[in-house]
């Protein structure tokens, strides 16, 4: 089938419709929803030098798009290097996608045009070429259509991490979820739901509009520091991410004696319920508050017909008492230049 490729710096370069049409054509994918990406593109977390979208066209319908961004810190958790020996830094970097907070990357492209995701991340190749920059490539992929193109493309895929997620499908309610958990998580969740109870907790879910959004960045920003990568939600530019993403997000938010103890800020995707950036202060209350959050979220994911929640990367043994399953995450570069 013959394409039109073309590149773009910017989103808005891009016909919105034609975008939206292919979005929803690929089941709107929350990484990939147009102010997210506006987002990225406008307020970095992590340094970016430029943004590309490589994008595939049949008359005016965009059939498939990849986007990448010039990063010189794509690797803040360091397994990147550590699977590859690779290293992307300043001033140049490598031209990756997606950003680093992003954990479901893919080649957005139409049923049945599978052969031009191939065809965009050889494209990708000759970009950085062009632009002098040594490596190229994705993160963050599942194994899938856009893994397989990669590969075929001449891409060097190697593990990386792993993504975990609870699969709800199986239960009706909360405490049919709570009963198939292994012994040990159910026992501590029952204990940490009845202090919860006993000490007067409580928890709101609220619209990014309506909730603290302030409150929950510093709490982030706080968990993030604790665990040692204090850059990874910069305070300010964190804040105008979220706001330039609107109702794209929504807050659940653990409360003890009017203190915000716990905030995980959520992407709404129609397939799943995204646990994508959270903080906890567990000095305040005896009970614990990361627990009490899992819980309000499944029990959140429950009353609006969600079947799939994704708890991010990271911290695999306390997310498999929590009934997380894992998921493989790979990377694919080229060329794969090592120290």
């Amino acid at each position: 089938m013959n394409y039109h490729l073309s590149c773009y710096q910017q989103l808005a370069d891009i016909n919105a419709q034609a975008y939206a049409d292919l979005w929803v054509n690929c089941g709107q994918p929350a990484f990939y929803h147009p102010d997210l990406l506006t987002a990225a593109e406008c307020h970095p977390m992590l340094p970016i030098l430029a943004t590309h979208y490589l994008a595939a066209w049949q008359g005016a319908r965009l059939d498939a798009l990849l986007v990448v961004y010039q990063q010189s810190q794509p690797d803040p958790f360091g397994t990147l290097a550590k699977s590859t020996g690779f290293h992307f830094t300043a001033p140049i970097g490598g031209l990756l996608g997606h950003i680093a907070h992003c954990y479901d990357t893919q080649i957005l492209h139409r049923p049945g045009s599978e052969d031009v995701a191939q065809r965009l991340m050889t494209e990708l190749i000759a970009l950085a070429h062009q632009l002098g920059i040594p490596g190229c490539g994705l993160l963050n992929l599942s194994a899938g259509p856009s893994l397989q193109a990669a590969e075929l493309a001449g891409y060097r895929c190697h593990f990386m991490h792993e993504r975990f997620f609870i699969d709800l499908m199986p239960f009706d309610r909360f405490n049919d979820y709570l009963a198939a958990l292994p012994r040990g998580g159910r026992q501590e969740m029952n204990r940490q739901l009845r202090k919860f109870d006993h000490d007067g907790g409580s928890y709101r879910v609220l619209s990014g509009r309506d909730a603290d959004l302030t409150a929950a960045v510093k709490l982030c920003h706080a968990t993030s520091s604790r665990n040692g990568t204090p850059h990874y939600y910069p305070i300010p530019t964190f804040l105008h991410f979220l706001k330039t993403c609107g109702e794209l997000i929504t807050v659940v938010q653990v409360e003890y004696e009017g203190q915000l103890v716990a905030a995980v800020i959520c992407l709404n995707d129609p397939q799943c319920l995204h646990l994508w950036a959270g903080g906890v202060n567990y000095q305040p209350a005896n009970f614990s508050p990361y627990t009490v959050m899992v819980a309000a979220c499944v029990q959140y994911a429950f009353s609006q017909g969600i079947s799939r929640i994704e708890v991010g990367r990271t911290n695999g043994k306390i997310k498999a008492r929590l009934g997380c399953q894992s998921l493989p995450l790979y990377s694919a570069l080229y060329p794969l230049e090592v120290d």
